[in-house]
């Protein structure tokens, strides 16, 4: 079985390389040796009335050899408060699960924030800024964590989510480590410089800080929906079989293995605009690898989540989904709306009341900019 596996898993990743690579998680656990050899799905008892909410610490570490990779406070602000709608089901696109799937959309009750505290004990910001004689570091390597190759070594890993932020080569969006695959030194999280954060600027269906969402889920346990095909062997049965990776931005609904595939898990490989969920059961899976396989990330408390100054915060308007209007907190001052491309759509000034008139708006997902300052909302 683990032979044939392989030979699958070599077939579809040639297939797919005319295919912007969404994750090179299974590349890289190809490359260190990692692979799974039981066929089990296994059915976790939830909880979901008692949802712990937990504080995951992260640090992120922007490698940039340019300016143009040296990337801003505000786009790493952006990923964060991205994770933390993602993680607990606080994401606007949540208003579009189909009805099959809406009793499987899962809470993960995670709060991610940037540490306050550098490794001596001194005030820091949690981004931790080096510069690389290194133009770029090959897509599934470990250079970006090892500062004798031009990277930068990891703060303690057991106590901190370690999110390196570089120049990938070839056409790789990110990758992350699974629980007990390498060594302290080399744990975490990467991701291409272009796919960190909400930069509606920048031109791809990979600019909405989805990438993260997914190799995080990887980082806390959890496989591709599409793991090993109609097989299911990710674990959980609430996500139903897939034989393939789902790219773009599919309509509802597509089949697989004689099922409506759950395109919108972000666990799949779909533009960023369409991911949506994770299930009840994937959030139980990382609930229980935090608290057994990196419960180090629960002691450590000297982080912040107060950075909502840099970019609009959830109180700025409402409603959120809105249909007719939006509500913001200023009279007579103007917004601009871009579409999840970064084009702007219209640019409209508020009444007295602080309103915004959105009816001629097409449904769907939207950014408002207010004073340099942005915030996703959906137009239903």
């Amino acid at each position: 079985m683990r032979i044939l596996y392989v030979l699958i898993f070599f077939v579809s990743v040639n297939t797919c390389l005319s295919q912007k690579n969404r994750c090179s998680t299974d590349e890289y656990r190809a490359q260190l040796g990692v692979f799974k050899t039981t066929e089990t799905n296994h059915t976790i008892d939830l909880d979901i009335a008692n949802i712990n909410e937990h504080t995951i610490p992260v640090v992120v570490h922007i490698l940039y050899n340019d300016a143009s990779q040296n990337i801003s406070d505000e786009r790493v602000y952006s990923q964060i408060e991205s994770l933390n709608n993602d993680y607990n089901a606080l994401n606007s696109e949540i208003n579009n699960i189909p009805d099959q799937f809406i009793d499987e959309i899962g809470q993960v009750g995670f709060n991610f924030c940037l540490v306050q505290q550098d490794p001596n004990g001194n005030s820091f910001s949690g981004i931790n800024r080096v510069y690389t004689d290194v133009e770029s570091f090959q897509g599934f390597s470990d250079s970006m964590k090892k500062s004798n190759e031009g990277g930068v070594d990891p703060w303690d890993t057991e106590t901190h989510l370690n999110i390196w932020v570089c120049n990938l080569s070839g056409n790789t969006l990110g990758f992350a480590t699974m629980p007990g695959d390498v060594s302290d030194e080399l744990d975490g999280v990467v991701i291409d410089y272009l796919y960190f954060g909400i930069d509606i600027s920048f031109i791809s269906p990979y600019n909405l800080g989805r990438t993260a969402t997914h190799e995080i889920g990887h980082y806390f346990n959890l496989e591709h929906t599409f793991y090993a095909g109609c097989s299911d062997w990710d674990e959980c049965d609430d996500t139903p079989p897939t034989s393939s990776p789902t790219y773009g931005c599919p309509s509802y609904p597509q089949t697989s293995c004689m099922t409506n595939t759950m395109t919108m898990n972000f666990m799949d490989y779909t533009d960023d605009q369409c991911m949506a969920m994770f299930t009840q059961c994937q959030a139980q899976r990382m609930r229980n690898c935090l608290l057994n396989n990196r419960s180090g990330l629960i002691n450590n408390y000297s982080c912040t989540t107060s950075i909502e100054e840099s970019y609009l915060s959830s109180n700025s308007f409402y409603p959120n989904p809105a249909s007719n209007f939006l509500n913001i907190k200023e009279s007579h001052v103007f917004v601009e709306i871009f579409d999840v491309m970064g084009r702007k759509i219209i640019e409209l000034k508020a009444n007295q009341r602080g309103q915004i008139n959105i009816s001629k708006l097409n449904c769907g997902t939207y950014f408002l900019k207010l004073q340099n300052k942005t915030k996703q909302f959906i137009k239903i």
